[in-house]
């Protein structure tokens, strides 16, 4: 079982901005979810310590052979690409596992991971977020299910700009 590991949560900013010390990464329309692999068991949790192993079996074949706790947002992408943010809840509030392994086939979720807390039993928070980028790309292979968030560097009005344009959510900041 997971030691539970609190999230870095966001701060509102009004407008976008430009700066070379921080990557601009998409705000992904889904809800905050922690995987935990340790000793081969896989267990999911929300930012607030609830888990929710069991609504999401499709992210329970976790694509690393390392012990890993990542941090991310869970996701339904729709037929035509968009995030679905009301099937991902929905799919949150399912309570019967015949119906949510059905969903898990016919309305599979995603997982974009945009952080690596712990590596085989080694804290990874103390790092610099560039260098614990290179290790969860090192750690996680992208399949159907898991991938890792896209970043831009430096440029963060030109990437909120196209995320306007493709009616996303929003953009998110972070200092390298």
């Amino acid at each position: 079982m997971m030691t539970f590991v609190s999230p870095m949560l966001l701060e509102k900013v009004e407008e976008p901005f430009d700066d070379p010390r921080y990557i601009y990464e998409p705000k992904i329309d889904g809800h905050r979810l922690l995987l935990s692999k340790v000793n081969g068991s896989t267990r999911l949790y929300t930012r607030h310590e609830n888990e929710c192993t069991r609504q999401y079996p499709e992210l329970l074949a976790v694509p690393a052979n390392d012990d890993v706790i990542l941090d991310g947002e869970v996701c339904r992408i729709g037929t035509s690409g968009e995030i679905d943010f009301e099937a991902v809840m929905e799919r949150f509030r399912m309570t019967k596992a015949p119906k949510t392994k059905a969903e898990a086939v016919e309305s599979p979720v995603h997982y974009v991971v945009f952080d690596i807390l712990q590596r085989n039993g080694r804290d990874l928070r103390s790092l610099p977020l560039m260098e614990r980028k290179q290790i969860l790309a090192d750690v996680l292979e992208q399949n159907s299910h898991f991938s890792q968030s896209l970043y831009v560097e430096g440029a963060g009005k030109e990437l909120f700009r196209a995320i306007q344009e493709k009616r996303m959510e929003g953009i998110v900041a972070k200092r390298k």
